[in-house]
């Protein structure tokens, strides 16, 4: 089973702490590494922090829910595992996750690399998804292989 990073909203025009962005930047450079699959989901066409390599997805999203009014389905390798990190952790994340565990995908949350409006937002989140069936693994920790 192939697992995939699923990036979303890691775009220039989102203010993450400096913690998380450096999560990300991890996460993002060891899936790399690893050959995992990549695909980022961004709102409003906007420009990507990390930007994206030869043969990684991006896909416009229109709704928090990343799989509604996108080509996201089509972008992710069919029954994969999805870690999942990025920008917001109460909507894009949140509602992108519950999807995803809707449409069968075992998921991943990298906890450290997803970020809310508060710490205790992005716990909550955590708290919330664990309870409908998400994995909630440190990012640092979370296999590519």
């Amino acid at each position: 089973m192939a697992t995939a990073l699923l990036l979303l909203d890691v775009q220039r025009d989102m203010l993450l702490t400096p913690s998380v962005a450096s999560s990300l930047r991890t996460l993002l450079s060891r899936a790399r590494n690893a050959g995992a699959p990549v695909v980022h989901v961004r709102s409003d066409g906007q420009p990507l922090l990390f930007g994206s390599w030869h043969g990684e997805t991006v896909v416009d999203r229109t709704d928090e829910n990343a799989f509604l009014g996108s080509a996201l389905t089509e972008a992710l390798p069919a029954g994969s595992r999805l870690v999942v990190a990025g920008v917001w952790s109460e909507h894009a994340v949140s509602a992108t996750v519950t999807a995803a565990l809707g449409r069968g995908y075992r998921v991943v949350l990298a906890s450290g690399a997803h970020e809310g409006f508060t710490m205790e937002a992005a716990r909550r989140v955590e708290d919330e998804l664990a309870a409908v069936g998400a994995v909630i693994a440190d990012a640092d920790a979370v296999p590519f292989s």
